[in-house]
């Protein structure tokens, strides 16, 4: 650090008030009025907590400025003594400048931390389709390879070679030592423009924090299975890791990947070193998040150390606290953000019991994890194979304690709801707003969820509401709003001339539910009549929200649900004729994703409702699919992207990639 260059705060650093973060989050911290938290985002430094007056002094760096301007004119603002000012923040901006938060002026690692290589970039043999993750110092990208698979490129920022090559040269030499089986494989390592790169192959799914949050959203028995198979899954990598001579250096969720059939999948390996060669006294740089960080690297942190051996005691005690917080959802300690602080807690105060936690009572497991959460390296596990043992006894039995199903937020939420659509009621009386009639934002939408719930309940009440409901969306049919509402931009311009979800027909279909529900066949063939009348008016649209494809999923449900009516025949002739509509447009079309038509991929205005609506007409009607579908399934198939767990597909044909969760169908 020198206190003659000018150093900058960068744009995206957030100095925010304690007070205004999350009421979750805030719980979790120690902090005093008038704190302030200093993060950036995408950097690897650790949220610091910093008092008003600090948070103040930080604010001068908006602007390059040397240390000792910025002190005069604090100083000079607030009436305080320069000297003992600078003695003040000296410390605090030095691990400011260290972790990357305050820089040199001229820092290319002050700019704002985005994507610098662009969807379609070559680069290490294959083509860039989009980052996945951006950090300060390093960017990761989905990439395609030339024989068409994909791959994970990992590349050093510019401005960060110096800090962050050695780094990935050993990645690259401990994943080319490893046998496959819980880490990514080497595809390829060297430079792109002067930044090192490595490849390796790509691995669908999602951090281990994510995947906890996941099981414990479950809740009951099932949840608590889950969660006691992925701590057992993350002990288990670890302990293999192990076995091959490494210790991975870097514990914390995000290094941590789950995939769609439970497998656990170790990343990021530039902090990892040799056990043979730790137990050596060698001593290389400590990495992790301070959240995880064991007993003995907080007393050398302490000491002042910057380098620290590294040991599977340690490193043992970091992958216990990384069970605890999955199985929790909480750390160890109520920690401070106070680094000093943090660290005496580390190294001096208890852990905290599970109970002091909302979460699954698990008090084998815990009193397993306990010993290796021991301040003393000693007096844990002899190995994460011991400790594994350990766990795989304590989850037998927590799994076959009884439990008590916690209270359902979800049973509240429909008491709620039902309480609201109880008819009569201010709601049926007149309080819905337009459109009051339609299947999609309606009436007899309304009708058609209070008779799902009546079947599953055998509800014979509840189904006498949704009769009430479906009358009253016919008898307010030809009113002005019964099916539009031009301040929600649902208008004749935008709904169509005929549609399942925005027109009468969709009245008639609940209503020949309901009826053959509740036993009243000559309501329901009326219902059907009164269906297929609607329906077999003209509608250019071809798809499930606004078209042919909707109308052709009402008449297979209604064939499915009243197979004894006597208007049984005419709704099968009704859905052939739209089947084959359908599939006549579909049929002349382009392959998907292919030519100049703008076709979206989803399944409320594309391909993906197309397909289902057909599918679902061959299923009712018990015909064979039409000649073609499987190669239009495959098109479709081809242009899904990896996303977590699972697959996204574009929004249309002229979407390249998914930006977001919403810009993907």
């Amino acid at each position: 650090m020198t206190a003659f260059g000018p150093l900058v705060l960068p744009d995206d650093v957030m100095v925010v008030p304690a007070a205004e973060i999350a009421c979750g989050l805030r719980e979790q911290i120690d902090h005093q009025p008038g704190d302030h938290c200093v993060t950036r985002p995408l950097s690897r430094a650790t949220t610091s907590l910093v008092d008003s007056d600090t948070a103040a002094f930080l604010d001068r760096f908006r602007e390059p400025t040397t240390i000792v301007d910025a002190v005069i004119a604090f100083s000079a603002a607030s009436g305080t003594d320069p000297r003992q000012t600078l003695t003040d923040v000296l410390p605090v901006l030095a691990g400011f400048i260290r972790d990357g938060v305050l820089l040199p002026a001229d820092s290319a690692l002050a700019a704002r931390v985005e994507a610098s290589l662009a969807p379609g970039r070559p680069v290490a043999g294959g083509q860039v389709v989009e980052p996945v993750h951006v950090l300060l110092d390093t960017e990761v990208y989905r990439l395609r390879l030339a024989d068409g698979t994909t791959a994970a490129l990992k590349i050093v920022r510019e401005g960060a070679q110096a800090d962050i090559a050695p780094l990935l040269h050993r990645e690259a030499a401990t994943l080319r030592s490893l046998d496959g089986r819980h880490n990514p494989h080497l595809v390829d390592a060297g430079e792109h423009a002067g930044r090192s790169f490595l490849v390796q192959s790509w691995i669908a799914g999602v951090d281990s924090h994510d995947a906890a949050a996941e099981a414990r959203r479950l809740g009951g028995p099932e949840g608590v299975a889950v969660l006691l198979s992925l701590a057992d899954g993350v002990v288990a990598a670890f302990s293999h890791l192990h076995t091959q001579d490494v210790l991975h250096g870097d514990v914390h969720p995000r290094n941590v990947l789950v995939d769609g059939q439970g497998r656990v999948v170790l990343l990021d390996f530039g902090l990892a070193v040799r056990i043979s060669s730790a137990a050596n006294g060698g001593c290389v740089r400590r990495g992790g998040v301070d959240f995880f960080l064991d007993p003995e690297g907080a007393q050398a942190r302490l000491d002042g150390q910057s380098v620290t051996s590294l040991t599977q005691a340690g490193e043992q005690y970091s992958v216990a606290a990384l069970i605890y917080h999955l199985l929790t959802g909480a750390h160890t300690h109520t920690f401070s953000l106070h680094a000093e602080h943090m660290l005496r807690q580390l190294r001096d105060e208890p852990v905290l019991p599970f109970d002091a936690h909302v979460g699954p009572k698990l008090p084998a497991t815990e009193e397993a994890l306990r010993r290796a959460l021991d301040k003393d390296p000693d007096r844990r596990y002899p190995s994460l194979a011991h400790l594994l043992e350990s766990l795989r006894t304590a989850a037998a039995s927590d799994r076959a304690a009884p439990r008590t199903a916690p209270p359902s937020r979800t049973k509240g939420l429909l008491d709620k709801v039902l309480a609201r659509l109880a008819a009569p009621g201010p709601l049926f009386d007149g309080g819905l707003a337009p459109p009051t009639s339609s299947a999609m934002n309606g009436g007899a939408g309304l009708a058609y969820a209070l008779l799902r719930i009546a079947r599953s309940r055998g509800d014979r009440q509840l189904l006498a509401q949704a009769d009430l409901w479906a009358q009253q969306a016919e008898h307010r049919s030809a009113a002005e709003g019964a099916f539009v509402n031009r301040e929600l931009g649902i208008t004749r311009e935008v709904v169509g001339d005929n549609s399942f979800y925005h027109h009468i027909s969709g009245v008639h279909w609940v209503q020949a539910l309901i009826a053959e529900t509740r036993g009243d066949h000559p309501a329901r063939d009326k219902a059907i009549e009164a269906f297929l009348r609607t329906a077999s008016a003209p509608s250019p649209e071809l798809d499930v929200a606004f078209g042919r494809s909707g109308l052709l999923l009402g008449c297979a449900m209604l064939l499915e649900a009243c197979s004894g009516s006597s208007r049984h025949p005419a709704l099968l002739a009704l859905g052939t004729t739209l089947r084959d509509s359908v599939w006549s447009d579909l049929a002349d079309a382009d392959p998907i994703g292919e030519g100049p038509r703008r076709w979206v991929h989803g399944a409320a205005h594309g391909w993906s409702g197309y397909l289902f609506a057909v599918l679902r007409w061959a299923q009712a009607s018990k015909s064979p699919a039409p000649e073609g579908i499987a190669d239009r399934l495959d098109q479709l198939a081809s242009l899904a992207q990896p996303a977590g767990r699972g697959l996204l597909w574009p929004f249309d044909s002229s979407s390249p990639r998914t930006d977001t969760l919403m810009g993907a169908s």
